[in-house]
C-alpha cells in the first residue's frame, strides 16, 4: 500500500472526528454560558425527574431515582413514609397523586414525565393504600425497573432534533469513512477477498451502539462480550493477515469509527434555549447550597420551616446530600410530619 493510499485514509479518519468533536464542544459551551441567577430552589414545577433530565441531558442516570421520587411525594402531602424494622419502610397514601400546581404546559417532557410518574405511583398503591417495601413480591422489582426505563427513555427522548441528526450524521460518517477505507486497504494490497472479514467488526460498531441504547442489565453484560467476539477477534486475524502500514491503517480508521459511532455521538448534546435556561437554573440552586452561609440557611428555614426536606429530593438528584450535611448539621431542624424515623440524620433511606 503506497504512501499516498495511506495519508488518504489517515486523513479521511482525522475528518471524522471533527463533526462530532465541535458538536460537543458547542454544546458545553452553551451551557457554560447559561445564565445561573441566585436561585434557592429549583425550578418551580419540576419534579426530580424533570431536575435529572434538564441537568445531565440525554445520558441521565436513572437508577438513583426511587427514593428521592418518594421523598417528592412525602413532601407533597400524597404519602408519610415510616421506617419497619422486619417489613422495611412502610409507605402509605394518603390521597391520589396530583401534578405540580405549577407544572410546565408548554414543556412536553415535563408533562410526559408525570405520566411517568403517575403510573409508578398506581403500580405501588394498585392493591391497596400501604405498601411494604421489603415484604413485597417480586413484582417490586419489576415495577421499580419498569420505572427507571421509562425515565431513562424519556431523557433520550428529550433530545433537541439538532442533537439527534448530528449524533445519526457523525455516526453515517463514520460508518462510511471506515467502508471506504476498508475498500481502499483491500484493493491496494489484492486483499479484496479477505476484506469480507471486515464486516463482522463493521456491523458489530452498530450493533454494539443499539444494544447500549436498552435500559437492561443483560443487555449491558452482552454488549462488550459480543462485540469481541462479533468484531474484535475478526478484526484482529485480519489485521494480523494483512500485516504491514496497511493493518495499521485499517486498525487506526476501525478504531477512530468505533469511537465516535459508540461514543462520540452518543456524547453531542446541543439544547434549546428553553433548556438552556432552565439548566442555569438548577446549577444556580446547586451552587447556592453548595456555597450557601449558615445565617441564610437559617433565615430561609425560618421563612420555611420545610425547606430542607422540600430541597432534599433534589439534592439526591444533584449527588451533594453528603457535602449539605456540614451546613445543615449545625442547625437545629424539626422531623418532618410524613417521616417517621432516622431520616434527619441518615439523610437517605
Amino acid at each position: 500500500m503506497n504512501v499516498g493510499l495511506q495519508v488518504f485514509c489517515c486523513i479521511l479518519s482525522f475528518f471524522v472526528l471533527i463533526l462530532p468533536v465541535a458538536s460537543i464542544i458547542i454544546g458545553k459551551v452553551r451551557l457554560k454560558r447559561a445564565l445561573k441567577p441566585i436561585d434557592y430552589y429549583p425550578p418551580r414545577g419540576y419534579s426530580p425527574i424533570d431536575v435529572m433530565i434538564k441537568y445531565y441531558g440525554s445520558h441521565a442516570k436513572a437508577h438513583g431515582l426511587i427514593n428521592p421520587i418518594m421523598l417528592y411525594w412525602a413532601s407533597r402531602g400524597f404519602i408519610t413514609i415510616e421506617e419497619d424494622c422486619k417489613r422495611g419502610l412502610k409507605l402509605t397514601k394518603l390521597k391520589d397523586l396530583k401534578p405540580p400546581k405549577h407544572i410546565i404546559d408548554a414543556d412536553i417532557t415535563a408533562q410526559e414525565n408525570y405520566e411517568i410518574e403517575l403510573k409508578y405511583f398506581n403500580l405501588l398503591f394498585g392493591s391497596g393504600d400501604v405498601f411494604y417495601t421489603l415484604t413485597a413480591d417480586s413484582s417490586y422489582n419489576k415495577t421499580n425497573n419498569a420505572f427507571i426505563k421509562d425515565c431513562g427513555t424519556s431523557a433520550r427522548g428529550a433530545r433537541t432534533k439538532l442533537t439527534t441528526g448530528l449524533s445519526y450524521l457523525s455516526m453515517i460518517s463514520a460508518f462510511i469513512v471506515a467502508a471506504i477505507n476498508t475498500l481502499t486497504v483491500g484493493l491496494s494490497t489484492g486483499s479484496g477477498p479477505l476484506m469480507l472479514m471486515s464486516i463482522f467488526p463493521l456491523v458489530g460498531m452498530i450493533a454494539f451502539r443499539a444494544i447500549g441504547n436498552f435500559d437492561d442489565d443483560i443487555a449491558a453484560i452482552i454488549k462488550y462480550p459480543f462485540f469481541i467476539i462479533w468484531g474484535g477477534v475478526p478484526l484482529v486475524v485480519l489485521l494480523t493477515m494483512i500485516g504491514g502500514s496497511a493493518a495499521a491503517v485499517l486498525g487506526v480508521s476501525m478504531a477512530t469509527s468505533a469511537f465516535v459511532i459508540d461514543f462520540l455521538a452518543e456524547r453531542i448534546d446541543i439544547r434549546s434555549q428553553a433548556d438552556i435556561e432552565v439548566y442555569g437554573k438548577i446549577c444556580a440552586f446547586k451552587t447556592f447550597l453548595l456555597h450557601a452561609e449558615r445565617d441564610r440557611v437559617e433565615t430561609l428555614i425560618e421563612d420555611n420551616p420545610d425547606y430542607y426536606y422540600d430541597i432534599l429530593p433534589y439534592c439526591y438528584v444533584l449527588k451533594i446530600t453528603d457535602k449539605l450535611m456540614a451546613v445543615f448539621d449545625r442547625i437545629t431542624l424539626d422531623g418532618p410530619s410524613w417521616y417517621l424515623g432516622d431520616l434527619r440524620n441518615t439523610l437517605m433511606f
